[in-house]
């Protein structure tokens, strides 16, 4: 029967209903014809994405030596985790065996510590990087791609640079969720879209800059809310010529001149309705950033999904999941994993369960595996428990007894304990959904990480209110210099594509560390939670994601069709 319960970090109540009761039972193992039932959460909803969050570090990284060829390379690890790394190429070679770091269970000590020891023994990859990659050893949680350098959360790219969330796309820079689309720089959450600037919430659209909440729209500049149009500006009709002969009074070269229509088009927004959420070819779902999904609730950038609840960033085929964080490509049947997916099967309470992995317990990065239990690092294995090997009936009889001994510490049905996670918090994608101070980090037990690294030895500094204005008055130079940015202090350098790109697409110098500015356009998306409104339109009570800081006005669905069709 439905649950009432009290979550044991936050104390709010959440529910637990009859469906979600039925799911935990079928995602249940079985042993020997005994379903080792996996007990309803004690964790409410948020504090379970914010525990699975605190394991992900996805953008703070540091230099790197490969422990096996010594190749450099950047890495997730900082140098005082002292965890053991190889470059893609030696952890996936034959000279070294995961499973020579196997060891028996304790059943004298708590499972979660015993998985953490082995996890800090055995060589992790120095970057998450799956597939078949050409000229991409820069990028991280990504795979698939081609001449990309730093792009998260991405896979099927090619000459991209500095985005999070790419899937898909070709020759776009500095974006957050670009789905199928093509040479699109600053753009926020662009679907099928080609040749866009400084856009958000775009569908179909091609050769504009500064739109928001357009569709099907192609030459068209600073507007709001269009549909099927051309040759718009500033949300007014001009004839081709017109419009052309504007378009050569803006030079987007121009560092000033790009912010004055960052700026311009917030000004416009302020009269715009929105609609209450991002949803597209939906059908009894619940959510924000949805496409083409069925039965999801409570489902947050998720594309081709069908059946789940309390996912986020799942794409491309996954059925069947529940508290999911990231990733999917026909995940099915999983239960509380993190970054995992890429055809895998009945993973459950998994870190990272890669590339065809099936019926995976508390596992740390799986790629090809089958049949593991608190396994870490390892790819095309099976019957292992903790990298020990065993026969099929060896495992089938052990993995009882340490369900057995989890279900005595209250580990079992649990996600691992954010206290055993190898990164600070602040360093982690938690603090971004779920900002917390240093001190509060430390009353709960968990880490927090001051480190940095040490500013790199070059040429020269520029500082970034030196750099030219314009684009045009950029030389070569500036590859052998490095910028510092004007928020965090801390320095960074352009790539040749980089400043090609910028070049050819009169584009201007970016003032900001990478990091800071995917915090800039992560702070131009909705937050993932519901807030009771009104509807602009008809004044009925509505459930939206839209702050009244993010937008003025919101409406109805109804009210929203009416208005833009």
């Amino acid at each position: 029967m439905a649950e009432l319960k009290s979550c044991k970090i936050c104390k709010l109540n959440y529910q637990v209903t009859d469906d979600d009761l039925k799911f935990y039972e079928s995602v249940s193992p079985v042993f020997n014809g005994k379903k080792y039932f996996i007990p309803s959460p004690t964790l409410c909803p948020n504090c379970r994405q914010q525990r699975r969050l605190s394991f992900c570090n996805e953008f703070n990284l540091y230099p790197g030596e490969c422990g096996m060829c010594k190749k450099r390379t950047l890495t997730e690890h900082p140098p005082h985790a002292n965890q053991p790394i190889y470059c893609k190429e030696c952890w996936h070679s034959d000279k070294w065996e995961p499973r020579d770091f196997g060891r028996e269970v304790d059943f004298g000590r708590p499972f979660f510590d015993q998985v953490h020891d082995l996890k800090s023994s055995v060589p992790a990859q120095a970057l998450t990087i799956d597939g078949e990659n050409l000229n991409c050893d820069y990028m991280h949680y990504a795979g698939s791609s081609k001449n990309c350098y730093l792009i998260m959360h991405a896979d099927f790219c090619e000459n991209c640079s500095y985005g999070y969330g790419f899937k898909k796309v070709i020759s776009c820079v500095d974006g957050f969720y670009n789905l199928h689309s093509e040479l699109c720089y600053d753009c926020v959450d662009v679907y099928k879209c080609y040749g866009l600037k400084g856009c958000q919430d775009c569908v179909n659209c091609s050769s504009s800059a500064f739109l928001r909440d357009c569709i099907g729209c192609q030459n068209c500049f600073l507007s709001v809310g269009l549909r099927n149009k051309q040759y718009y500006f500033q949300s007014k009709q001009l004839s081709k010529e017109e419009y052309e002969s504007k378009m050569r009074e803006i030079d987007l070269g121009s560092y000033t001149q790009y912010q004055k229509c960052h700026a311009r088009l917030k000004e416009l927004e302020k009269d715009y309705c929105f609609k209450q959420f991002h949803t597209t070819n939906v059908q009894n779902c619940s959510g924000d950033y949805l496409k083409n999904c069925k039965d999801v609730q409570f489902g947050f950038d998720c594309e081709d999904v069908e059946g789940g609840k309390y996912l986020f960033q799942m794409v491309l085929g996954s059925k069947n999941v529940y508290d999911i964080y990231q990733y999917g490509t026909n995940l099915q049947a999983s239960y509380e994993c993190c970054i995992s997916g890429a055809n895998g099967y009945g993973l459950v309470f998994t870190l990272d369960g890669h590339m065809s992995s099936k019926n995976l317990a508390y596992c740390w990065y799986i790629e090809h595996g089958e049949n593991l239990f608190g396994c870490v690092s390892m790819h095309h294995r099976s019957y292992c428990i903790l990298n020990k090997q065993y026969t099929q009936e060896e495992y089938e009889a052990l993995v009882p007894k340490v369900i057995e001994h989890m279900q005595k510490s209250n580990e079992w049905g649990e996600f691992f304990d954010s206290k055993i996670a190898l990164f600070g918090y602040n360093k982690t994608t938690a603090q971004m959904w779920f900002p917390m101070k240093k001190e509060d980090v430390l009353t709960r037990g968990w880490k927090w990480d001051e480190y940095e690294s040490e500013r790199p030895n070059v040429v020269s500094v520029i500082k970034a209110a030196d750099l030219p204005d314009n684009i045009s008055d950029v030389d070569d130079e500036i590859l052998q210099a490095a910028i510092e940015c004007e928020e965090s202090g801390k320095l960074f350098k352009l790539t040749p594509f980089e400043l090609s790109f910028y070049r050819d697409n009169r584009l201007p110098l970016p003032r900001k560390a990478f990091y800071q500015r995917n915090l800039a356009r992560f702070a131009r998306r909705n937050p993932r939670k519901f807030y009771k409104r009104s509807c602009e339109k008809c004044s009925k009570e509505i459930l939206t994601t839209y702050t009244k800081e993010l937008a003025a006005k919101v409406c109805c669905e109804e009210c929203y069709m009416k208005a833009v069709y």
